[in-house]
């Protein structure tokens, strides 16, 4: 059993299974302290009620920084670029020692497969960092069995409250996604060429209106979309494919086309200023409150958005 040091370059990335709030609470103050004793800089990522308990342990100066998961909002495709903003922003140079509370709670089994793949791919979007830690409590009380092994298959280390241990049947690449669920309901189809950029805009607007989507909800779904088929025309053939329908508590516009998409990562890490193309599927991720993307060789491309019908924005 290892304690966190600030050692080699790269992402200590670790689950931490706990049961109940007072083991939440021991697992997180003694990672807390053994960053400390690191002279890295720490920063908390949950949520407002995680901070004030967390906070009731600590002492005043103990120089812990805490961010707002709420401003994530759902989609776990923000988490990445989330984590490097925080950390360019409040560490001053230092190595950082993070707790993401944002990892899945009972969202839904779309929700939950996304996130997971999420977490998988920080240990890829930070591999060649700097040296720095994140430990992630999840609650066994909320997750099914089958569910804690999956999440924990996607961590190279889990935390037992004092120390961390390798995973031994942690994922190595590539990660096999969860497939794509196939549409509840009734769906609503048509196909698109560049002629018809306009006409897929417009059957956006008029299934999100059916629905009674928000207007500020249903300008960005609409902008997502028309991204997406923009990309489907100029990548995947020339042509491709909207289906649209209502299912759970969202809508649902998923496009198909004949491309394939490599980078694992695309979307998923904030674009440069100086970059002057490919920010469409991360403008995507910060427009839809999940986005599920399936692309392999033979079978095309699709890529499912995910708008709440309840406009959690305003």
């Amino acid at each position: 059993m290892s304690q966190i040091t600030a050692a080699s370059p790269g992402l200590l990335h670790m689950i931490y299974p706990y049961a109940g709030q007072q083991q939440y609470v021991a697992g997180t103050l003694s990672y807390i302290e053994q960053a400390r004793a690191a002279g890295a800089a720490v920063l908390v990522a949950t949520s407002q009620e995680r901070r004030a308990l967390l906070g009731s342990h600590l002492p005043s100066d103990d120089g812990v920084t805490f961010m707002d998961t709420a401003a994530l909002g759902r989609n776990p495709g923000r988490l990445i670029p989330a984590w490097q903003d925080w950390i360019d922003r409040r560490t001053d140079g230092r190595a950082v020692h993070g707790i993401n509370d944002a990892t899945a709670t009972q969202r839904g089994s779309a929700y939950e497969g996304e996130a997971r793949y999420a977490e998988w791919l920080l240990n890829q979007a930070f591999a060649k960092a700097p040296a720095w830690s994140l430990l992630c409590p999840v609650d066994t009380g909320l997750q099914s069995a089958s569910a804690i092994e999956s999440l924990t298959r996607c961590h190279p280390q889990v935390w037992d409250g004092t120390g961390y241990s390798p995973v031994a049947d942690y994922f190595l690449e590539p990660y096999a996604q969860d497939d794509l669920t196939a549409p509840t309901g009734a769906v609503e189809c048509m196909t698109f060429t560049i002629d018809e950029l306009s006409a897929v805009r417009d059957k956006v607007a008029s299934f999100a209106r059916a629905h009674g989507l928000p207007l500020k909800r249903t300008r960005e779904l609409i902008l997502a979309v028309s991204e997406v088929a923009t990309n489907s025309i100029r990548y995947g053939g020339g042509t491709g494919t909207l289906v649209v329908w209502a299912q759970e508590d969202a809508l649902i516009c998923e496009l198909r086309d004949d491309g394939v998409i490599t980078d694992a990562l695309v979307g998923q890490r904030r674009p440069p200023a100086s970059q002057l193309g490919g920010r469409g599927l991360w403008f995507v991720n910060q427009l839809c409150d999940l986005v599920q993307l399936r692309s392999a060789p033979g079978r095309g491309t699709r890529i499912r958005l995910w708008i709440d019908r309840t406009d959690r924005h305003a």
